[in-house]
């Protein structure tokens, strides 16, 4: 029969049993069979590329080779992986934005609190903490107002004490301290009252004496002063009773006050019954002479004469 030649390429094919879709293989008629794995290197660094029997050629994105969150991964075909830091910005100025590698972009609100009682703490989406003074105005001018960093808004009493004792030290709502006057009126016409800058009311006994003796000087707290004359009566009515103005009751008997001009009688003043008159006994006890009283001349004694007469002779 002579030579015979069989076909014997499908011999070549036995790796391809096991590798599958993932080599290629065959006969050349020189060098007999043949077989050499496929490259799947798609030239795209951001792929794996592997082979897989039954299906061939795979090519999967590269995972990202690293696990921090603050980065945005991408990848070039070319230049392969790159890494660019997360911007967290969220646009809003009343948060606090940083980046956690293991959370990503977090954002907190910022504390805009200055401790400090005497403002108003708060945030602007745009300008971020702002700060206002607290208006400690109550609109009472009788208070001082004013803000303590540590307390706030504190409110004192105004003190409108001028230091004058003949004011009062009033205060008004709306129109603050004034100081009007005082009034030392005590409701007695007996004092003269009056303020004085250094010691305040001053209630001074009015003087009521009107320097003349023959009054009695009085003062009613209703009426004011009044005046009674004074009674210059001694009960005797042997004395002539006045009043003189700088010296006060008179008291005197006139010498000739009982004086009836006769030298008949003896006078005297009792103070009780007035004048008293006694006749004035002339009689010398003489039997030789006739007594008796003339007004004028007072007690006379006339010698009685006897006339005697005889009648014969011795």
């Amino acid at each position: 029969m002579g030579c015979q030649s069989y076909d014997m390429s499908e011999l070549c094919g036995f790796a391809a049993i096991v590798e599958g879709l993932c080599v290629n293989w065959g006969c050349d008629e020189y060098f007999g069979c043949w077989s050499e794995k496929i490259d799947c290197d798609d030239y795209n660094v951001c792929t794996d590329d592997w082979c897989e029997p039954t299906i061939g050629c795979v090519h999967t994105p590269t995972e990202e080779p690293c696990g921090n969150k603050c980065y945005v991964t991408t990848c070039d075909p070319e230049k392969g992986f790159i890494h660019t830091y997360l911007n967290c910005d969220d646009n809003n100025a009343c948060t606090e934005d940083y980046c956690d590698s293991s959370y990503g972009c977090v954002s907190r609100p910022i504390q805009c609190d200055d401790y400090d009682a005497c403002t108003t703490d708060s945030c602007d989406l745009y300008s971020g903490c702002q700060y206002e003074n607290v208006d400690c105005n109550d609109n009472d001018a009788c208070t001082d107002d004013w803000c303590s960093w540590s307390t706030g808004c504190t409110y004192s009493v105004k003190e409108c004490y001028d230091a004058n004792p003949c004011t009062e030290d009033l205060c008004d709502c709306t129109g603050g301290c004034y100081n009007p006057p005082i009034s030392c009126e005590d409701y007695n016409a007996c004092t003269t009252d009056k303020c004085c800058p250094e010691s305040g009311c001053v209630n001074t006994p009015l003087d009521c004496d009107d320097y003349d003796m023959c009054t009695y000087d009085y003062c009613d707290a209703t009426w004011g002063c009044w005046y009674e004359p004074v009674n210059c009566d001694d009960e005797n009515v042997c004395t002539f009773d006045v009043c003189n103005p700088y010296e006060g009751c008179v008291h005197y008997e006139p010498d000739c006050l009982c004086d009836d001009h006769s030298s008949c009688t003896q006078e005297y003043c009792d103070p009780d019954n007035g004048c008293v008159y006694i006749n004035i006994d002339c009689d010398d006890g003489n039997s030789y002479t006739w007594d008796y009283c003339d007004n004028t001349l007072g007690c006379v004694h006339d010698e009685i004469k006897y006339e005697t007469s005889y009648e014969g002779g011795y």
